[in-house]
């Protein structure tokens, strides 16, 4: 069988000196590394200067599709923006849907290698072949929506230009700055601070090839055999008339829905107004605006329309289940048009609404503490529930105006500037704050978060479904044994999907084993499904390895003061422990939590 004809290129830019070079990725490295996440770790890793700062021009900026990204069947449009986050210090890959991965892809590039920094801001401009490196100083202070706008008025000609780009926050290097693709995000870790740290506004980019699988044929018998798993799965029905929102039911119910900066598990007075059945009827009418990812069977994706009050006529792509809850329910905001604006405002002005929201409660807890007072608010009264404190404390953050424009930094360094206890209850691991499920809820979920290469993450893995909703399976959450080798498992897995360009949803209805067979119809690799296996393995390993070699280790694999003290049900510090060296042992590193070099050399990420 061929290898898949369609170019597999990496874009290198060098802002230093305004130069851009493009290089074939060897065949070898996309089998080890399989794109996205995985193909971006080997080049970071291998390039990326040990002890960098992350604002510095030296830290490498991956944009990077996976092999399938682009392909023509539903869930393959993810892409991965990864680099040193500014905001942890670790490695850090957040990933995006959409349409900017695929024109890419239709351009002829797996990804992008940036470096450097302009001595003034610029945007690039990809068309095929021709890449252009232009001047953004008319863009720069622009909002992410208007840039949009802008820039595809300048370029779309033929096709729609597709862009991303990064807000205000981003310009001004806060840590909680993300990188926007349209409609969708790459969020956490503040790589959008990265790239602002470059002078590096936005990439747009039109493509005029046509993904070609190797086998066409067979891809398409793979295709129709997902599709109908997909019309099957009463968990697709589900995502597609409410999307992530209809989560919030079902985590209030076990006690895991985070309100009041995870003070408490489940609030059905908050629940019945931010439900899915609610964001449903008040917002997206009915279920009936979706807004999909292009090829997506699934269409989980909503278009909000307020009809009421305050913000009668805003209309915004989502809220989804995190923003919902960390911009919602943590705040004690009981009003889905609320949300509905923070999570825009959020858009706007790039920022990550999951941080921004954990935040935010967190300074409303110390506020109502009395740790913080008025002066330090600017005069807002920052208690739990008030929705128009809420809304300008992210215009402070969004402007880098005002009393609490430092917030924009996230909750570790807040929590550092407060002082007096508080960083018990800054919610954040290595400074990535906490997903919405309630960590002493599900002990694995709460080693997920300890050990993620990210910081906290739920999709490192989300281990929550198993244990406490009984998807795949059930788990008694409240026991430690097996929670280490679980959570090392689903890592894995989790890397695959992160790799290969699919949206993680697939996973409603297809298992790795579709993925697998629609992965060789693809790329046209004799790989079995060790090999393949072998490969997620192997982007677990190297990440960590990343981590290790920027200083991180078991100290750092923990959980705040909340988690392992408070409540009626908390990680103590001996069962964390106790998971920890049983996640170590299944994953091959020592005690210590290190990769040893044997295991670099076994799975060819060093010789």
């Amino acid at each position: 069988m061929l290898f898949m004809t369609y170019p597999n290129n990496l874009l290198r830019i060098d802002l230093d000196s305004g130069t851009t070079t493009t290089d074939p990725i060897p065949q070898p490295i996309l089998r080890k590394f399989m794109g996205g996440k995985g193909l971006a770790a080997h080049y970071l890793y291998n390039e990326n200067p040990p002890g960098c700062d992350p604002l510095s021009p030296d830290n490498l900026l991956a944009i990077m599709n996976g092999l399938l990204t682009g392909a023509p069947a539903t869930n393959c449009v993810n892409f991965s923006v990864c680099a040193k986050s500014p905001l942890t210090g670790t490695w850090n890959d957040s990933h995006c849907n959409g349409w900017w991965g695929t024109e890419l892809r239709y351009a002829g590039y797996m990804g992008l290698l940036i470096k450097g920094k302009s001595k003034s801001p610029v945007y690039i401009n990809i068309i095929d072949d021709r890449v252009e490196i232009l001047d953004a100083t008319d863009l720069w202070g622009m909002d992410t929506f208007s840039v949009q706008t802008e820039l595809k008025k300048r370029h779309s000609t033929d096709r729609e230009a597709r862009v991303l780009t990064i807000g205000p926050a981003g310009e001004r290097m806060a840590k909680l700055a993300g990188v926007f693709a349209e409609n969708r995000t790459a969020a956490r870790g503040g790589l959008g601070a990265v790239m602002g740290s470059k002078h590096l506004k936005a990439v747009v980019v039109s493509g005029h090839g046509k993904y070609e699988p190797a086998d066409p044929a067979n891809f398409r018998s793979i295709r129709q055999r997902i599709n109908e798993k997909v019309r099957n799965s009463s968990g697709v029905a589900n995502l597609r008339k409410m999307g992530t929102a209809e989560l919030v039911k079902v985590v209030n119910e076990t006690g895991g829905w985070s309100t009041r900066n995870y003070t408490t598990g489940r609030d059905d007075g908050l629940c019945e107004k931010l439900d899915g059945f609610a964001i449903k009827d008040k917002l997206w009418d009915g279920g009936a605006r979706r807004r999909p990812c292009p090829g997506c069977a699934i269409q989980c994706s909503h278009l909000a329309v307020v009809q009421e009050g305050k913000y009668r006529g805003l209309i915004h792509d989502g809220p989804e289940f995190e923003s919902i809850t960390l911009l919602g329910s943590n705040c004690g905001i009981d009003d889905p048009a609320v949300v509905t604006a923070a999570e825009h405002l959020c858009d706007k002005y790039g920022l990550d609404s999951m941080s921004t929201g954990s935040t935010i409660s967190f300074l409303m807890e110390c506020y109502e503490r009395g740790l913080i007072n008025k002066e330090d608010t600017g005069g807002l009264e920052l208690t739990f529930g008030n929705s128009d404190a809420l809304i300008e404390v992210i215009h402070m953050m969004g402007e880098g105006e005002g009393a609490l424009a430092f917030a924009s930094n996230g909750t570790r360094d807040v929590a550092l500037g407060i002082g007096q206890g508080s960083v018990d209850f800054a919610m954040n691991v290595k400074g990535l704050e906490m997903p919405a499920y309630l960590p002493q809820t599900a002990k694995g979920q709460a080693l997920a978060y300890a050990v993620s290469d990210r910081g906290a993450c739920h999709l490192r893995p989300w281990t929550y479904g198993k244990e406490v909703l009984g998807r795949g399976g059930q788990l008694d959450p409240m026991v430690t044994t097996g929670k280490g080798e679980m959570v090392w498992d689903g890592q894995q897995r989790n890397a695959i999907y992160d790799s290969v360009g699919v949206c993680k949803f697939i996973t409603y209805a297809a298992g790795l084993d579709d993925l697998h067979d629609l992965y060789l119809a693809t790329t046209g690799f004799d790989m079995d499904r060790h090999e393949f296996d072998e490969a997620g393995r192997r982007v677990a390993v190297i990440t960590r390895a990343f981590n290790n070699r920027e200083g991180f280790d078991r100290r750092h694999d923990t959980l705040p003061a909340r988690v392992t003290t408070q409540g009626e049900r908390p990680v103590t510090g001996a069962q964390l422990d106790a998971m920890l060296d049983e996640y170590y042992y299944a994953a091959g590193f020592t005690k210590e939590g290190l990769v040893p070099e044997s295991l670099l050399v076994e799975l060819g990420i060093q010789s």
